[in-house]
């Protein structure tokens, strides 16, 4: 009986499956979106030859040439044209005359300031007032007519119609106006600003930014004086073209104001920078706050007697953050070295590792004596930092040819991709035959990952997470996982989790990015993993969605928003996305402090 159910069911099944058959045969060969996932994270090189290439459709062949070109293995297709890959002044004054669209245009304009060319603006040629009317209105120009002008372009008497006839659309920004004019000003391209704007802590990080692209022998004299307290009648604000602040807006800036003071700073910074005499700011003791007052302390090159005096009192400041204590380490070594050699040897044999780690691997000037049991502790981290820092460090201590090639094979095979990306490439500079590293074996979340990309990508619908950000506010990205699949799901998943909620914004560059997702609430670390970059030559439009990155593969938890174009990304970072209802989100972001809390992000069902 058994045997001719058997039997039965064979000859049941039989014509289905040569039907089948047939239809992989009529078909040809295949390269689904499932092998291309598979492909790009084993990221090793695939054997294909022009034959086979070219029978395949044309969905599946366009799929394999991207695959090859993200796997960049030797011999692979370059991603990137050489326009974007290499610029030159030469190359962009050339697309320039040829460029048409706005995005042309924007970018031929973007990338010759970039280059410094006194010719940049020829990329708005040709435009005419009717033209405002099809210019996208948050493809923002003010920045850029700014940049090219201090590069010595003029605006033509046509250019300035064109110009003149976005103003009266409604396309121009008041407050990045304002900004494009305070860098001239500085410049002594002109004689005075524009009326002044109101306060936000958006407006505020904007104008302060461009403050301080001015030389500070122009800045200091406010800068001593204008900042001694929050104070809403500071003569700061009419000097940087702004109304007077309210409360509010100065305790929602705080931050944002003392990271710009810090960052504004020459390096070396003057020590009477650090002498200036006032009532304590209310976010003195904030995570960001001080995280951002130690990048400003590290410049300082001079001793300060009383800081000196205090940090004997109490060396680490009251600063229990191993992140914090790393930011720490580099002011110490100016202001207390022995208080910096003993922070660094604790931080060394740390069991929290990652950032801290680094800035400690960082601060030595050779090779510590037990190596060996550093690089046992670094190859153990989560973090990537720290593992990159030393991998970085053995060419920095200028070890011998031979005892970096030793020190780096072992890292060719690290259960980490991105380690063993980073040794090839160190050992590529002392050895060009060095073999491509092979696959590491999948771990427990890469598993969790590509499952959850394959089904993204397969079912190729947008994914939408919803941001939602102190103060009721809410953002909705709009995210692809068809063309960045590992990189949505790692979102999707770690938003699914909870892991964004109550974490800060540490990040935020006025007409051009808010970044976020960092667990320390500054810009470092992970989720203790690294996924693989997926670069495409989407473009980067004001509100694309993008993962911010420390090298090659190193994405993880961390992504960021453009405010305005950015094409300088494009292909270099991989795009996950835009925002939705884009009018909106700019108004939200372009008006986000620094240190806003993210309060959740939701994935919305479809």
């Amino acid at each position: 009986m058994r045997c001719l159910l058997c039997l039965l069911s064979l000859s049941l099944f039989a014509p289905q499956a040569m039907q089948a058959r047939s239809e992989i045969q009529r078909q040809g060969p295949r390269f689904t979106v499932r092998q291309a996932i598979q492909a790009e994270w084993a990221r090793q090189p695939l054997l294909w030859t022009e034959a086979q290439k070219s029978a395949l459709p044309p969905a599946d062949r366009a799929r394999l040439e991207r695959t090859l070109q993200r796997i960049g293995a030797p011999s692979a297709p370059a991603l990137l044209p050489p326009e974007l890959e290499k610029p030159t002044l030469e190359g962009w004054e050339t697309k320039a005359k040829a460029a048409r669209t706005p995005q042309e245009r924007f970018t031929a304009l973007f990338m010759l300031n970039r280059l410094k060319s006194a010719k940049s603006l020829a990329a708005l040629e040709g435009l005419a007032p009717a033209d405002a009317a099809a210019w996208p209105r948050h493809l923002h120009l003010e920045a850029s007519i700014a940049t090219a002008r201090l590069n010595g372009a003029e605006v033509s008497p046509a250019l300035q119609t064109f110009l003149d006839a976005l103003q009266e659309a409604g396309k121009v920004d008041s407050v990045r106006a304002q900004a494009a004019r305070l860098r001239l000003v500085l410049a002594g391209k002109e004689k005075a600003l524009l009326p002044a704007v109101p306060a936000t802590p958006g407006s505020v990080l904007a104008l302060l930014d461009a403050w301080n692209r001015g030389p500070w022998e122009q800045r200091r004299e406010l800068a001593l004086t204008g900042f001694r307290s929050l104070d809403s009648l500071s003569p700061v604000w009419p000097r940087l073209g702004l109304v007077s602040p309210s409360t509010e807006t100065l305790r929602r800036s705080c931050v944002g104001i003392l990271s710009r003071l810090s960052e504004g700073l020459p390096s070396p910074a003057p020590a009477e920078a650090f002498q200036v005499e006032g009532a304590p700011w209310p976010c003195a003791q904030d995570t960001l706050g001080i995280w951002y007052g130690l990048q400003g302390l590290a410049k300082c090159h001079t001793v300060l007697p009383s800081l000196r005096e205090a940090l004997r009192r109490n060396p680490l400041m009251g600063i229990t953050q191993p992140v914090l204590q790393g930011s720490l380490l580099p002011a110490l070594r100016q202001q207390a070295p022995e208080l910096a050699d003993a922070l660094r040897a604790a931080l060394l044999i740390g069991s929290d590792g990652g950032t801290a780690r680094a800035a400690a691997i960082e601060d030595l000037l050779a090779p510590p004596a037990d190596l060996e049991a550093l690089t046992r502790r670094c190859w153990g981290d989560p973090q990537y930092e720290a593992q990159q820092t030393l991998l970085q460090s053995y060419a920095r201590w200028k070890m011998s040819p031979e005892d970096q090639k030793a020190q780096l094979r072992p890292w060719l095979q690290h259960p980490n991709w991105t380690c063993r990306w980073e040794a090839y490439q160190a050992l590529l500079k002392l050895d060009p035959v060095t073999p491509w590293p092979t696959a590491p074996k999948p771990t427990k979340t890469d598993q969790v990952i590509l499952k959850e990309a394959i089904r993204l990508a397969e079912r190729a619908k947008f994914v939408h997470l919803r941001l939602l950000l102190s103060g009721k506010r809410s953002i909705t990205l709009q995210l692809d996982p068809t063309v960045a699949p590992m990189n949505v799901a790692n979102l999707v998943l770690l938003a699914r989790k909870g892991y964004f909620n109550g974490r800060r914004v540490p990040r935020v560059v006025p007409d051009f990015v808010v970044q976020m997702g960092s667990p320390s609430d500054t810009m470092d670390g992970g989720p203790g993993y690294t996924v693989r970059c997926e670069n495409s030559l989407n473009w980067y439009g004001p509100g694309s969605v993008g993962m911010a990155l420390a090298g090659k593969d190193t994405g993880g938890s961390q992504f960021f928003i453009t405010t305005n174009a950015t094409p300088h990304l494009t292909g270099k970072y991989t795009r996950l996305g835009e925002v939705e209802n884009l009018d909106r989100s700019m108004e939200r972001l372009d008006d986000l402090e620094l240190g806003a809390k993210v309060v959740s992000i939701q994935v919305l069902k479809p």
